[in-house]
């Protein structure tokens, strides 16, 4: 393996110095990204410190709940996933890059020299549609459950979910919707739910099958779906689409649009996003990778992050000398699309090619967050709820064991002695 360079005179490397790597970010993609370096290498082998202001992971796929009377998202201390992980936490920001000295300069604490550093601070969340609700997470959830609430039994009208030009990961508000409309249809309230989007059919991403079966859902729970209309404003009432329609709405709740936080030293975009490779390389930066949606890949979802942090980190200790090929960056769309019955697991390639949604997993272990490593992590270490899923009976295959016979059996194999001659 390449030597590390020392972690304070920057004087000659020696064969005794521990690779140094740096991951700025506690989010899904910082997460999954030394989850991933310790299934390489252990301490002794690489130093990881993990930069992050924050004290816990939040598992905000499952804040859609929270307006619905669902607990708040779930969260695991980072200061025992760093225990877990012989991580050191560096409880601070990124505040820029100094690529040529190989330098991670923070906000309070100074100067973290490093071997590799992998930007994974993740885009800040701004308001897309004047007037609307937007949902960033669990800190709305009270905002939609008044927007519900004021809507008594009797009433009519209309609550429209309005997905912002320019926004990929759109499952959310579907979720929204649909829990939404089962909400008020239970409290025998007549309002119309209206699901208004730039997007030609539902949830287009996943492919044709993956669409129409979520127009059916839509249609069954009373949601109209408006497509390819981009809202514009959301004021005085009504929401305002680009093509002059309006449509008069009590409350309008969308999604924020997201920008890049600047990370001097680092080339970025007008909107503040990363250019990287398909191994999450930054150019002009050597030894400086990014992942998640700090990068300008323009399809921002946790999945999505959590396969570009593997590839940066097979690329990074491809590069330290380990002797491994890395993988390039190959997108896998993978969701999980609550309701207010059985959910919608959904799977696809960016090349089109989607898988018709079921009901059950179609990845292991079933979670909203599809990380290679982070899932099973979070499912089986960190005691994360797992996604509900449900298994049909075909899959089943009864099987009866004579439990004595089996072992009798086994050990014949393993002891030939055992096995009488011819």
């Amino acid at each position: 393996m390449r030597s590390a360079r020392p972690a304070v005179d920057h004087g000659p490397m020696t064969e005794a110095d521990t690779p140094r790597i740096v991951v700025a970010g506690g989010g899904v993609a910082g997460l999954e990204a030394c989850l991933a370096l310790r299934s390489f290498l252990g301490v002794g082998d690489l130093s990881i410190e993990l930069l992050c202001r924050d004290d816990h992971f939040e598992y905000r796929p499952l804040a859609v709940l929270e307006p619905f009377d669902g607990a708040p998202a779930w969260s695991m201390e980072l200061e025992r996933f760093a225990a877990d992980q012989d991580v050191r936490l560096v409880r601070d920001s990124l505040a820029a890059v100094e690529p040529d000295r190989h330098e991670a300069i923070t906000a309070y604490s100074g100067r973290l020299p490093y071997d590799a550093l992998l930007v994974c601070v993740g885009a800040r969340a701004v308001r897309a549609l004047p007037g609307a609700i937007s949902f960033r997470g669990g800190r709305d959830a009270a905002s939609v459950r008044a927007a519900l609430d004021a809507m008594r039994p009797g009433d009519s009208g209309t609550i429209a979910f309005a997905v912002p030009f320019g926004a990929f990961w759109t499952l959310p508000l579907y979720e929204l919707a649909i829990l939404s409309a089962a909400r008020l249809r239970e409290r025998g309230v007549r309002a119309q739910v209206v699901m208004t989007s730039p997007e030609a059919a539902p949830l287009e991403a996943f492919g044709a099958d993956a669409s129409t079966a979520v127009a059916d859902l839509l249609d069954a729970r009373g949601v109209e779906f408006v497509g390819r209309a981009r809202a514009i404003a959301a004021d005085g009432g009504e929401v305002e689409l680009d093509d002059g329609r309006r449509i008069q709405a009590r409350a309008v709740i969308t999604l924020p649009d997201l920008v890049g936080r600047r990370v001097p030293g680092l080339r970025q975009d007008a909107a503040g996003f990363i250019a990287v490779d398909d191994h999450g390389r930054v150019p002009g930066a050597e030894d400086v990778y990014a992942a998640g949606d700090v990068t300008s890949f323009p399809l921002k979802q946790g999945g999505l992050a959590t396969q570009q942090a593997d590839a940066a980190v097979e690329a990074m200790l491809a590069a330290l000398g380990l002797p491994i090929v890395p993988r390039p960056f190959e997108p896998v769309l993978k969701g999980v699309l609550y309701t207010d019955r059985e959910p919608a697991y959904l799977r696809a390639t960016l090349d089109g090619r989607g898988s018709p949604p079921r009901a059950y997993a179609m990845w292991w272990p079933p979670s909203k967050i599809a990380g290679r490593h982070l899932a099973p992590y979070l499912a089986i270490r960190g005691g994360a709820p797992r996604a509900p899923e449900v298994r049909p009976e075909q899959d089943a295959i009864a099987v009866t064991v004579d439990i004595p016979r089996a072992v009798d059996a086994v050990s014949n194999v393993l002891d030939p002695s055992a096995v009488p001659p011819g």
